[in-house]
């Protein structure tokens, strides 16, 4: 059901895409969205769903400063689907949760090891739910669903002793500093879960913990999802299904054992509330609303999908395409902001990360191409990159950094 959900979800979104008109202001040009709130001692920004009235393209040097691409090593057992990318400063973990182990790259793209096996052996997992890489400690974290413990490896893909959880989650978001023994984590709570957030030691033994209550989820369509794309701060979001609820992006401080509401919205319709999640970026919110669909008795999905923009310092808003104007203003996709959805785009520990199959970006810079509105620079650059493309190699990475 997630790959159908999955395909529901990328089926709309292009048909929104291609459909909307874009004009040629620019963000500053477009209205204050925005308004601030004081919630215990803290602002709270709320947007205005019915102030969102234009729909821009957004170049990506808006948000980030340049453009790498990584060619991934060709070597078979290198060779992986648009699956998903966590960076440290000199090391790639590519993961997927169901299909293929997670494989280790080096910052060139070189392939390195795989990192566990698909199994339910010791070191195996079956689903993982997200991955840290603690370079400086030699260490990988995986977070498998619903097992109680964090699968331990180092860089060379030897398997260590685990680290057991204080609850037993199926869906959450790490922040560990192997240092300071501090493991912060932020789940979906269902209702056999009594904490929305905790910290605790690497031996398993709990310091602090947030119940759940009102937030407390029902369905395993909900999700949980954390940017971290600034530093020392632990942003972090649930999203509700069946029902949808007004959601909250909020800061864990967990140093004070606190979740503090940062930003949410008001919508135009509440009856039901359109299906929407938020992100945040060094100087920008970004988010998705979009309509909820019954596919049949049991399936559920997404249409109309808007992806928005804000300006921290301004408050100004739009809806937005976001397009890759480093290389040929290719639009870029954008299914999902956290990459749930292939190909995986996200925007995760201050980068932009897209990766992507050779095929798939051949046919793209060929329709960017036939516009005929590169200029002489972006022709040449999306002429050279095609030619370094062939359908037959292992995945590239465009890989942009945050401004910060």
């Amino acid at each position: 059901m997630n790959r159908l959900l999955a395909l529901i979800n990328i089926v709309c979104c292009s048909i929104w895409t291609g459909c909307s008109s874009v004009n040629i202001k620019t963000l500053d040009e477009c209205p204050v969205v925005i308004q601030t709130e004081t919630i215990a001692g803290h602002p709270l920004t709320v947007c205005d769903q019915k102030l969102l009235n234009d729909t821009l393209q957004i170049p990506l040097s808006l948000l980030a400063e340049n453009l790498e691409i990584i060619h991934f090593d060709n070597r078979e057992e290198a060779l992986m689907g648009e699956h998903q990318v966590v960076l440290s400063d000199n090391y790639m973990l590519v993961w997927h949760s169901d299909v293929q182990p997670a494989k280790l790259f080096n910052r060139k793209g070189k392939f390195l090891t795989t990192i566990g096996a698909k199994g339910q052996g010791p070191g195996e997992y079956r689903t993982i739910y997200d991955v840290q890489i603690d370079e400086a400690n030699n260490r990988i974290y995986m977070l498998p669903w619903s097992v109680g413990q964090l699968l331990v490896y180092d860089l060379q893909g030897n398997v260590l002793p685990s680290i057991p959880l204080c609850l037993n989650i199926p869906k959450g978001k790490l922040w560990i500093n192997a240092k300071d023994s501090l493991i912060a984590v932020f789940a979906l709570p269902f209702p056999n879960v009594p904490a929305v957030a905790w910290t605790q030691d690497l031996k398993g033994e709990r310091k602090n913990y947030i119940e759940a209550g009102p937030l407390t989820a029902y369905d395993y369509n909900s999700e949980v999802y954390a940017g971290c794309n600034m530093d020392g701060i632990y942003d972090c979001m649930l999203k509700y299904s069946l029902p949808t609820r007004k959601d909250t992006l909020y800061h864990y401080d967990f140093h004070h054992n606190v979740l503090i509401p940062h930003f949410t919205m008001t919508f135009t319709t509440t009856n039901p509330i359109p299906n929407h999640d938020y992100f945040e970026l060094p100087h920008h919110f970004l988010g998705t609303t979009a309509e909820n669909i019954q596919i049949s008795k049991n399936i559920f999905g997404t249409t109309n999908h808007k992806h928005f923009i804000i300006d921290k310092a301004t408050g100004k808003g739009a809806y937005m395409h976001l397009v890759n104007d480093f290389l040929g203003n290719e639009e870029l996709p954008l299914t999902s902001f956290d990459g749930n959805f292939p190909p995986y785009p996200n925007f995760r520990n201050g980068y932009y990360i897209l990766n992507q199959d050779p095929g798939n970006l051949r046919d793209r810079l060929e329709k960017s191409m036939k516009t005929g509105k590169l200029s002489p620079e972006q022709k040449e650059k999306v002429t050279r990159l095609l030619n370094s493309v062939n359908e037959n190699d292992n995945n590239l990475l465009f890989l942009a950094k945050l401004k910060q």
